[in-house]
């Protein structure tokens, strides 16, 4: 994606929200590879928070919550639970507010980097597939962590081994970058980075990963259960060796001291 400054950034997802039914695409829409590597994200985001409300938690935010998919499934679940959604783009909160009409939920619009709330006021923070969206990812993991109380839920994307080598070969740069569709990532995130800029501001924290291939290898696999069974040994194979870096899904829980 080119390089855009804030203000137009913020109109790129206005405009991306009027035309684009963004959670329904990733989890119902697109060919199976496709639909696999969102469903199995979202597996480990709802695992998680599954392993989390076991508890009773107040509040839940949703940073970055684009339609309300994961505000609407905990505010449906968990209805002791008041929960928010929060996105930069005002038309992803308006269709937000209308799919969980009645619920006990609320919206607001927001920049991830200057988040309007009370520092550690909200019981579970999720914040999936965010950060590699904005410059200020450092600024944004601060303010995440400024506001949660106990809980932060975090996905962003990686890169595969494979797309890692390939990117390194000159000639092969150019075959490398077509393999990852625009989509408006404007900054890479590393699982050992995220942990630093953590510091020493959790007491426990757990990391489900996935994706191993790049998808277009994946469409070289017949069967999608081949492909989670490979997926899984990969995966498997690289937290083995300490190599969770260069995998495509990443979800990390921590719990704050």
């Amino acid at each position: 994606m080119q390089c855009l400054g804030k203000k137009q950034l913020k109109e790129f997802y206005e405009e991306e929200a009027k035309h684009l039914s963004h959670q329904e695409t990733m989890y119902l829409r697109g060919n199976r590879y496709q639909l696999w590597w969102h469903r199995k994200r979202l597996y480990h985001i709802i695992s998680f928070l599954s392993e989390i409300f076991q508890s009773q938690m107040v509040t839940f935010v949703d940073v970055g919550c684009a339609e309300g998919f994961y505000v609407k499934y905990i505010a449906s679940i968990y209805k002791g639970t008041f929960c928010v959604g929060a996105d930069v783009a005002r038309a992803y909160i308006k269709k937000a507010k209308r799919n969980s009409y009645r619920l006990n939920t609320d919206y607001i619009v927001c920049d991830v980097e200057q988040l309007p709330f009370k520092s550690n006021s909200i019981s579970v923070v999720l914040c999936s597939e965010v950060l590699e969206h904005v410059y200020g990812y450092r600024e944004s993991l601060a303010e995440l962590c400024r506001i949660g109380k106990k809980f932060l839920v975090i996905s962003f994307p990686g890169h595969s081994y494979l797309y890692r080598i390939i990117s390194k070969i000159g000639p092969a740069k150019r075959l490398a970058a077509n393999l990852i569709p625009d989509v408006g990532h404007v900054s890479e995130l590393e699982v050992r980075e995220v942990q630093a800029l953590l510091g020493g501001k959790y007491k426990s924290l757990k990391i489900k990963i996935g994706g191993a291939l790049p998808l277009i290898v994946n469409r070289i696999i017949p069967s999608i259960k081949l492909v989670e069974a490979i997926d899984n040994i990969l995966c498997k194979a690289l937290e083995y060796f300490g190599a969770i870096n260069y995998v495509t899904i990443h979800v990390i829980k921590v719990e704050k001291k």
